[in-house]
């Protein structure tokens, strides 16, 4: 991806995510909406993981980061008040970073194993593609959250790696369904 691209991208992420931030949730169906700009930010990092040595993407980055885990925050808060219950204090619920990257370990190994059997589903209508594009948004969120804790387990970057691959498969698989179906869809019409 250019990076101009990459920061017209992320700066149209920054307004989404600021404006549902802003927006109050009266109803548990508004989560639907902080989920589609978590999943949208996962993918955003997911995608732009190797042009972080660009300071202006790294900044946009990190603000996007920020900015998912106010997202994130804000949805379980809502949640734990429906429930009537309390959330610890921000940072205070969260693993150590060699915790952290442990845990991920087993999440991207069972990951793989759904991607794994993803793949394995037949695809041949649009509205079926449902069956990659979920394991996808999973693959997305695995990448973007076990990104700062790589280091700090020794099988995390390989994990990462095949998490990777299968993300690639399935964005290829869903973009050639797309690309069919257009083509279909256009040929229909002449």
């Amino acid at each position: 991806m250019e990076v101009d691209r990459i920061l017209a991208d992320g700066a149209i992420y920054v307004t989404n995510a600021e404006e549902e931030l802003d927006r109050k949730i009266l109803r548990e169906e508004q989560l639907y909406f902080i989920d589609n700009q978590v999943e949208a930010i996962d993918t955003f990092l997911a995608d732009t993981e190797e042009v972080n040595d660009d300071g202006e993407v790294r900044a946009l980055r990190d603000q996007l980061r920020t900015m998912k885990g106010k997202l994130e925050r804000k949805a379980a808060e809502f949640l734990a008040k429906q429930d009537g219950e309390e959330l610890p204090p921000e940072g205070e619920d969260e693993l150590p970073p060699a915790e952290m990257a442990e845990a991920l370990v087993a999440y991207g190994n069972d990951f793989i194993g759904v991607a794994e059997k993803a793949l394995t589903k037949k695809v041949s209508k649009i509205e079926d593609v449902e069956k990659w594009e979920a394991p996808l948004a999973t693959l997305n969120s695995f990448l973007a959250d076990s990104e700062l804790v790589a280091a700090e387990h020794p099988d995390l970057p390989k994990v990462r790696q095949e998490v990777r691959a299968r993300k690639l498969e399935l964005r290829k698989r869903i973009d050639d369904m797309i690309q069919d179906w257009r083509t279909r869809d256009v040929t229909a019409k002449e």
